[in-house]
């Protein structure tokens, strides 16, 4: 057991040591997620039957939770499960023995495992959608095409998220504190914004959906990189082919 502290320490340090960086990296890369999810509107707009199973999922979850789960101790329930049980999974992808796992209505939740913890387990709950994900991985395995219930459960899926996310973070929340609001700011809208993009272009294309939303993304990297010899005004030497 105390290897596997030994471990988990290591794998903590290094994750630490990676915080603000991934802050960094994360505050750049959101103009051009945003950038991705308008270049996948027109593509919506030209094309927009197949993602209708998922605009329904999404709809139909909003109003229930807006007129019956929001407020009620079972919808609360659903928001601490997944709450924690996201943490618990960061804390094992991280090497962390789970040693107390609670999810009740009224009393809130708490995962308690060994060692010392890092910020990834901490800010999870806020970013990662493990049902929508979870649902995505299954769809994306299956042999053949996705089929309208599962992108309508995806849909399902994304709006819990959204919405769940949307009550959980606030300035109140302890882990929001424990993380610190600059932080937060840098981080989660890049980490979710990915999110959204993942899951709305594969609902709408399946794979070739999600291949097209990546290239969206980095389409303006590519294009200031193509700008950048004559920026210098250099020019790249491609090497003559010997005879």
């Amino acid at each position: 057991m105390a290897q596997a502290v030994s471990w988990s320490n290591r794998i903590d340090s290094c994750v630490q040591a990676l915080k603000w960086p991934a802050a960094g990296v994360a505050a750049v890369i959101t103009p051009l997620l945003l950038w991705s999810l308008l270049k996948l509107v027109p593509r919506i707009v030209v094309s927009p039957w197949s993602l209708l199973p998922f605009a329904a999922g999404c709809i139909l979850w909003g109003l229930l939770w807006r007129r019956w789960l929001g407020n009620s101790r079972f919808g609360k329930f659903l928001v601490t499960l997944e709450h924690e049980s996201t943490h618990a999974m960061f804390a094992m992808l991280t090497l962390h023995r789970i040693v107390g796992f609670r999810a009740s209505l009224g009393r809130g939740g708490e995962v308690r495992f060994l060692g010392r913890g890092n910020w990834l387990i901490t800010v999870a709950p806020y970013f990662f959608p493990t049902a929508a994900l979870l649902l995505f991985l299954l769809a994306y395995v299956m042999p053949f095409p996705l089929l309208p219930w599962q992108s309508f459960l995806l849909g399902v899926a994304l709006s819990y998220h959204v919405l769940s996310t949307l009550r959980e973070t606030h300035r109140d929340q302890t882990d929001i504190q424990q993380l610190g609001t600059t932080f937060c700011w840098l981080f989660l809208p890049a980490a979710n914004l990915a999110v959204v993009g993942l899951l709305i272009s594969f609902a709408h294309a399946g794979s070739e959906g999600l291949s097209a939303w990546t290239a969206d993304v980095w389409q303006p990297v590519h294009w200031l990189w193509s700008l950048l010899p004559t920026a210098t005004g250099s020019e790249v030497q491609v090497p003559a082919e010997a005879s």
